[in-house]
């Protein structure tokens, strides 16, 4: 199978409907693609495979004009390069697999027995969407059974986001031209800090690679005097002692869009896998520059402020953190996301954020929402404005959270009259109200948008009002689904929760909240 010019890539036509393209299809005819059909973490894999093909073939583009002509000039230069180097895109290659390390072995005399698979892997490790490995789903009960039948174009994408996605921890160990692998493995590139990614979207699939590629002067803006680097392929590491390409693979900002975190050697059938320790890739909190599609905020650690990469927290929903990731990169301080370098100032674009969380080794979760920004939330006032109403949003869980707990303490005097099973009704109640509550909101959140896009006309306060209304009505709705009404009793408890979640913290209540969390009257916790 050749990488580039069979069919491989979920996409979606301008029918509508779900067929596999090719890479060299996607980069000479994405114009009749609207965009991919993958999860979250693929699509991010995907990205960085098409800017690193197209940066290849450009050789750039180095600057604004020649970035104008990239539409025009890749179609041409893509079909060019791609059957130029068409044999280090063949999957099962013997000497060069793409992203795959020929040279793998079980022991040290660098044999590669594939009729003897009894010690590969199968490849659904490969997948964090199976039950395999340290990932548990809940509808996938096959895991590693030799029953599965994955087919190889799904192989073939889940290894392209298996190298830049892979979490850190025990691994099996392999032989590479006779040396040992380790037994641990560091993170891919993509998955440190679980940290969110962003892309600009456009109109088809051309569109948006177009608007995600930074030009040779936003790279050296962003990652200094390092050198451009070629794609792995051109300079494939020989060994871990190959300094010069494991260098380009890892340091560079073209080397690293296609990692190799993992050393793979796929079985010919397509169904197992050698699999190792790959190349060590920097992270941020090496003192790399962050990914080309990560954000970096400012936290305060210890009364010092501390630069870090944005995480994705699957309690927090991504639309809390649009106003951190639309800051364009600055010298110093937050800095944006490099894909989003093509925002124009005055200029409405579509946002797609994707995240990935992970617990450890561990995958716990995938996001992934698209966002129509406005102009407004490109300008300093309207990130304020939109961080100023996310924080209203927050105070008014706590303060549902502080309602329901004075319900329960008119209930039974607190958690305590629940019985053993406190914590779980306390648990319970608490997902049940915040749910609905966050629910709620992000199906009202273009109210939020068109208060952002009011600033500065006479609609602004009318907008502003209109949006916390709404999450007002969503807070006592959350809190009637969760509060019972049904005895005289749960009606009188009913009325003092209502009365506590209508009325705003003060100093004074603030003050009182501080001495009941003394006498270990401990309200809601706070939402993340």
């Amino acid at each position: 199978m050749n990488v580039a010019f069979d069919s491989w890539i979920p996409i979606i036509n301008t029918s509508g409907c779900k067929e596999l393209a090719s890479l060299c299809a996607v980069l000479t005819e994405g114009d009749k693609f609207v965009d991919l059909a993958v999860r979250p973490h693929e699509r991010v894999a995907l990205m960085r495979l098409f800017l690193c093909v197209t940066h290849a073939a450009l050789k750039g583009p180095k600057n604004y004009n020649e970035w104008r002509e990239v539409p025009k000039k890749l179609p041409e230069a893509a079909l060019t390069y791609l059957n130029k180097w068409k044999d280090s895109f063949e999957l099962f290659h013997e000497t060069k697999p793409w992203l795959q390390v020929a040279g793998l072995s079980k022991s040290a005399e660098c044999k590669v027995s594939q009729a003897d698979t009894e010690d590969w892997t199968p490849v659904s490790k490969l997948n964090f969407s199976f039950a395999t490995g340290n990932n548990t789903t809940l509808f996938d009960h096959s895991g590693m059974s030799e029953n599965r039948s994955i087919v190889i174009v799904e192989t073939l994408l889940s290894m392209l986001t298996f190298q830049c996605f892979s979490p850190g921890g025990l691994i099996s160990q392999v032989y590479w031209n006779g040396k040992q692998s380790g037994k641990s493995s560091k993170d891919g590139p993509c998955v440190p800090a679980s940290m969110i990614h962003a892309f600009l979207r456009g109109k088809n699939l051309l569109a948006t690679i177009h608007l995600n590629l930074p030009t040779h002067e936003d790279i050296q803006f962003s990652y200094g005097k390092r050198d451009f680097g070629k794609p792995v392929w051109e300079m494939m590491p020989t060994s871990f002692g190959d300094l010069d390409n494991v260098k380009n693979a890892t340091e560079t900002y073209v080397g690293r869009l296609v990692s190799m975190t993992r050393l793979i050697h796929l079985h010919p059938s397509g169904d197992r896998m050698l699999i190792g320790d790959g190349l060590p890739y920097p992270t941020f909190t090496d003192g790399f520059p962050q990914e080309p599609t990560a954000t970096v905020v400012v936290r305060q650690k210890g009364g010092k402020d501390k630069r870090a990469i944005l995480s994705y927290q699957p309690a927090k929903a991504l639309w809390r953190e649009l106003a951190a990731i639309v800051i364009k990169r600055k010298a110093e301080g937050t800095d944006g996301p490099l894909s989003l370098r093509a925002i124009q100032d005055g200029k409405r674009c579509d946002l797609i954020v994707a995240a990935l969380a992970r617990d450890k080794a561990t995958i716990v979760d995938t996001a992934e929402s698209v966002f129509h920004i406005s102009s407004q939330l490109h300008s300093n006032h309207g990130t304020v404005a939109y961080e100023s109403e996310v924080k209203t949003a927050e105070a008014m869980a706590n303060r549902l959270g502080y309602g329901i707990e004075t319900y329960r303490r008119e209930i039974d005097h607190g958690w305590e009259g629940a019985g053993p099973a406190k914590w779980e009704l306390k648990t319970k109640l608490h997902a049940l109200a915040t749910i609905h509550y966050w629910t709620t909101i992000e199906k009202n959140l273009p109210l939020l948008m068109a208060h952002i896009e009011a600033i500065g006309t006479d609609n602004a306060i009318p907008t502003r009002k209109a949006w916390r209304k709404m999450l007002f009505s969503a807070a006592c709705e959350a809190y009637r689904i969760v509060c019972g009404q049904e005895t005289p009793r749960q009606l009188r408890a009913f009325a003092k929760g209502l009365q506590k979640l209508t009325t705003k913290q003060g100093k004074s209540e603030s003050a009182t909240n501080k001495t009941k969390e003394k006498n270990h009257e401990q309200p809601f916790n706070k939402i993340a």
